[in-house]
């Protein structure tokens, strides 16, 4: 698999044009709301494609293909879990999350509870969000490496120096505006090119379902077990993902966050099945591929015209820099609100906290690069991540919402407790158990109420305050 000139010269310009879109962005940001959430100005036209390009990242894009290569429709799970969990921010919290016009999940934490509650949830969101990046880039690096031939460090190190670069300079404007070009892109590609062109290579439906094994086109083909792990893993985890809320806080309007998540949800359903049925055309076509991953990019160069293919793997590459760079800003965002701003400077100007946030950008991205580089296969860190997350903040976060009882103390304990016990059933069970996230969940939900109750109840003042700025939260009588 490699690229003809024109190919390789329009994903070269496209990579080029997104720094362009940086200092675009740094012309733009004039405030910390401009840097970190675009001014909070983002409409539902926009707002829809970003979050969508958000989600359908490598893991969606270029690992749902994969997945639909191994194991048929039922590889779409992972995709569909994603997508039901920003439809369920959108039906359940992004009313609220939008009215808190908040930077990061610690700082909600802080205003329902206390900053001991924020700095700890904070840390594990950090962990998760940084994680999140280093594993996007080294696909990036990988599926660069196979249509370029270069080595793999080289692609992860130029990959990542574009990502830092255009994330930097503009943070969430740039962002924006190259996630809402890489959705376009991946949306034509995919409905319009690819699969149609795929479909008519195999003789359409009719065509697939003659050539591959029944089990292909059975929803639980991939296995029960790992339906239900997706859906632990990336269902809940993404609800409470730093990078999706952030992404929350950029609408204009609370209708524009809960109809926007909604509307993302439903488009990464169809975009899973779509990717999924991508992998079944690409084994009908190209079986025996040594690495599933590089299923779509094979399909899209062999069935696409020769220029437009180019422009598809761009923005399949993209896909991948739209979960990075947003990552990436989370992981800062985090450092500079929860860290910086609470703990070294608190009285620092806009401008002082928006630098710092650069800075961390930076910092932050050369040791993403770094670790890409040395270890190439997070497979494993990544599940530690999304145990981490889920298992140890899920419960206090959603209670921030749903239960007035909680107390800072129950918070801090559950997410302490709950952190130690997935690692511990980690070590224990395996990468690949369901039960250190199911454990966590039950340690984090045990800690949380019992603590809460011993401890509690919240001070009055505290809890109104938090019911008058999520705004549609019942007065205490």
């Amino acid at each position: 698999m490699s690229l003809v000139g024109i190919d390789f010269g329009i994903i070269v310009l496209y990579m080029i044009g997104l720094l362009g879109v940086g200092y675009w962005g740094y012309r733009r940001s004039d405030t910390l709301d401009d840097y970190l959430v675009a001014g909070r100005d983002i409409p539902i036209w926009m707002y829809v494609p970003v979050m969508s390009a958000v989600i359908l990242g490598g893991a969606s894009t270029i690992g749902g293909g994969g997945l639909g290569y191994q194991h048929g429709v039922s590889g779409a799970w992972l995709v569909v879990w994603l997508g039901l969990g920003v439809a369920a921010i959108g039906f359940l919290i992004s009313t609220e999350l939008a009215n808190l016009k908040a930077y990061t999940l610690g700082e909600i934490l802080e205003r329902r509870f206390e900053k001991y509650s924020a700095t700890v949830g904070a840390l594990v969101a950090g962990i998760y969000a940084l994680t999140i990046a280093i594993t996007q880039v080294i696909s990036i690096g990988t599926v660069l490496t196979a249509l370029l031939d270069y080595q793999l460090n080289t692609m992860i190190l130029v990959a990542g120096i574009i990502v830092i670069g255009y994330t930097a300079l503009g943070g969430m404007f740039s962002v924006t505006i190259t996630d809402f070009v890489q959705w376009i892109i991946m949306t034509i590609g995919v409905f319009v090119f690819a699969l149609p062109l795929g479909l008519l290579e195999v003789g359409g439906i009719s065509g697939l379902t003659a050539e591959l094994d029944p089990s292909y086109f059975s929803p639980t083909g991939i296995g029960i077990d790992t339906v239900i792990s997706y859906f632990l893993l990336y269902f809940l985890g993404i609800m409470i993902g730093q990078d999706i809320w952030q992404r929350v806080f950029t609408a204009d309007s609370p209708r524009t966050a809960r109809v926007g998540n909604i509307a993302t949800g439903a488009y990464a359903v169809v975009y899973g099945i779509a990717t999924a049925v991508l992998g079944m055309i690409a084994l009908v076509l190209f079986p025996g591929l040594e690495n599933a991953d590089l299923a779509l990019p094979q399909l899209v160069l062999e069935t696409v015209p020769t220029g437009l293919s180019g422009l598809i793997l761009a923005g399949f590459i993209s896909a991948m820099m739209s979960t990075a760079d947003s990552a990436l800003l989370a992981s800062s965002t985090l450092f500079t609100n929860d860290v910086y701003k609470r703990f070294i400077d608190p009285d620092a100007s806009e401008r002082r906290y928006t630098l710092v946030s650069r800075v961390g950008i930076l910092v932050l991205g050369i040791g993403m690069i770094g670790v890409a580089i040395l270890i190439g296969d997070v497979v494993n860190a990544l599940t530690l991540a999304y145990n981490l997350l889920t298992g140890a903040i899920f419960v206090p976060l959603m209670a921030a919402f749903f239960w007035r009882g909680g107390t800072w103390q129950g918070a801090v304990a559950s997410i302490l407790g709950s952190s130690v016990v997935v690692v511990a059933s980690m070590a224990v069970y395996g990468f690949g158990s369901n039960r250190p996230i199911i454990y966590g969940l039950v340690a984090s939900l045990v800690l949380f109420v019992s603590v809460s109750l011993v401890t509690g109840p919240p001070p009055r003042e505290k809890l109104e305050a938090w019911l008058e700025s999520i705004s549609d939260g019942p007065s205490i009588e």
